[in-house]
């Protein structure tokens, strides 16, 4: 089981996450069944983290996942996704001076220290024209309702957006379009993993790189990989034992491990 990464600490007051934690993706029957197309990102994401909890009965409130931040999910997802808070996430682009290729690892470590000091942020303050608006910060039930609204255009999303964050949406009315950048710019700045990016520096060329780093998409496309491998897995054992899919999941994943090697030992 990985364990649950630290609860932001106005959560920690209020229940014990004592051995609650994350199973592993892609290897329970159910991991078949998410839909890694959905257009609903967010809600995608809150039913992986939701279906890999284990928690015994009452140590996890109800809706979770939807009341923290949109950072927070991201934490978690990340940690789920790369198989425990030790592990580190390897990416690869290419130069823009040179083209060569270029790796870069960020550990977990890093994401999840970067989130905890966000943690400590519950509300945002933007001052403009003279007078300090305050946002919370978006969680995990905004981003489900604005998968599912269409706007006229960004503009008119953003707008929407903070007035919905606004503690006091009164304040905004005297608010111009122009700052609403700022008061985006505040709230990113406050939930870091969100518009995540990083500089590397090319070793052939030395040519500077900033690259925008999509972590909750890389985050499902290495839970998409899973679901993949565990098909790939299933459909081997169902074509070499001719078992149903019932009864492959009958039998743990370690014994459908050693199972595969035998399979894969008697094709070389």
């Amino acid at each position: 089981m990985i364990p649950l990464p630290e609860l932001p600490p106005h959560l920690g007051q209020d229940f014990s996450a004592d051995r609650v934690g994350l199973r592993r993706f892609g290897i329970a029957e159910i991991d078949l069944a998410i839909d890694f197309g959905a257009q609903n990102r967010a809600a995608l994401v809150t039913q992986v983290l939701e279906q890999c909890t284990v928690a015994p009965e009452g140590r996890l409130p109800e809706g979770f996942y939807r009341e923290l931040s949109a950072g927070k999910r991201l934490e978690y997802l990340l940690v789920l996704a790369a198989g425990g808070p030790e592990r580190s996430l390897s990416l690869v682009y290419k130069c823009g001076g040179c083209g060569e290729e270029l790796e870069l690892e960020l550990t977990l470590e890093e994401l999840t220290e970067l989130q905890r000091e966000a943690d400590m942020i519950e509300t945002v303050g933007v001052e403009l024209g003279g007078q300090r608006i305050e946002f919370r910060k978006p969680l995990g039930r905004d981003q489900e309702a604005w998968a599912g609204m269409v706007f006229r255009n960004e503009r008119e999303a953003a707008a929407w957006m903070l007035y919905l964050l606004a503690v006091d949406p009164g304040m905004l009315s005297a608010i111009e379009h122009e700052s609403l950048g700022a008061i985006e710019d505040a709230l990113d700045e406050a939930d870091p993993l969100i518009d995540f990016s990083c500089s590397v520096s090319c070793d052939e060329c030395g040519e500077p790189n900033d690259y925008g780093v999509d972590l909750m998409e890389t985050a499902i496309e290495m839970l998409s990989r899973a679901q993949r491998q565990l098909i790939g897995a299933v459909h081997r054992l169902a074509s070499h034992y001719h078992w149903s899919e019932k009864d492959i999941f009958a039998v743990p994943d370690w014994r459908r491990r050693q199972y595969l090697e035998l399979i894969a030992a008697l094709r070389k």
